[in-house]
């Protein structure tokens, strides 16, 4: 109690002035019509802008949800996308009659949604971190694209989460192909520019030219064909008998919010039957 008592005293003058203050205003805005339309004029403009900075973050909110539900469509676009392009191709085989495979077991590739929480361009050996894991379906050696192109590979997934290596990791290739002439070679990152990687083993009697596309050449089970990875910024020759090429990436590393896991229908058939004719499948 004393506590209590001791406070008010402490803060006694403060109360005052804000007693009278408030009595003030109530007395000069009370006086006339012209200062109570003065006073409801103010009013009316601060509770304006408070309503729309209110409405601004409701907005920011629903379009957060929006783009969520826009990127998840696109996911089903892609999927549906991919199982027309497998159907079209056994249409046009004419032992199709024959197959037993239904719609479905046509489907070569199919895209899980991710968002990235965790991500390094700064290092050497760079790693992306997914809020996915193998109770979504992911599993070790998926591709993982974004919006503007490659991204990287699931190295490993537990339950909920997976990580994957990084293009931007100097460990890492993938094989490419300049997309004009359909010339593959293998992509990588030099460590240097997270908006730069090398393409090389592309042969001198080859057409280069800056601004050529370079895509991924669908040789690995881990990409599908003709994903877009960057553009021809220049070329030199390197060692006599072949270009080392200098692309910059679509994707915006440093950017990466959501981004989709690719998973192949046949990755695991084809790479036990590789396995078991690889020179070094005994090793």
């Amino acid at each position: 109690m004393n506590s209590l008592i001791r406070f008010i005293q402490r803060v006694s003058t403060t109360l005052l002035f804000l007693v009278l203050l408030f009595l003030s205003l109530w007395l000069y805005i009370s006086t006339s019509y012209y200062q109570k339309a003065q006073f409801g004029r103010l009013a009316l403009g601060l509770s304006g802008r408070l309503a729309e900075r209110v409405s601004g973050i409701g907005q920011y909110i629903r379009m957060r949800e929006a783009n969520i539900g826009l990127r998840q469509e696109n996911v089903a676009l892609k999927n549906e996308l991919e199982f027309l392009r497998s159907y079209i191709t056994l249409s046009d085989d004419k032992t199709m009659r024959y197959s037993r495979l239904t719609l479905f077991d046509t489907l070569n590739y199919s895209y899980i949604m991710a968002r990235v929480v965790n991500n390094t361009v700064n290092h050497q050996q760079n790693y992306i971190t997914l809020n996915v894991g193998r109770c979504d379906g992911v599993e070790q050696g998926m591709g993982v694209v974004g919006h503007d192109g490659v991204v990287g590979v699931v190295l490993a997934a537990s339950a909920r989460y997976s990580v994957a290596i990084s293009l931007l990791n100097t460990d890492f290739k993938v094989s490419a192909r300049h997309r004009p002439t359909s010339t593959f070679g293998s992509l990588w990152w030099p460590g240097r520019s997270y908006t730069h990687v090398r393409l090389a083993e592309i042969p001198l009697h080859v057409a280069l030219a800056v601004g050529d596309t370079v895509v991924t050449s669908g040789h690995s089970a881990i990409f599908p064909r003709d994903v877009p990875i960057g553009s021809i910024v220049g070329y030199e020759i390197a060692e006599g008998n072949a270009y080392s090429i200098d692309v910059r990436l679509f994707a915006d590393f440093r950017s990466l919010d959501y981004v989709y896991v690719v998973r192949s229908a046949d990755r695991s058939e084809r790479l036990e039957l590789e396995h078991n004719f690889s020179p070094n499948a005994n090793d």
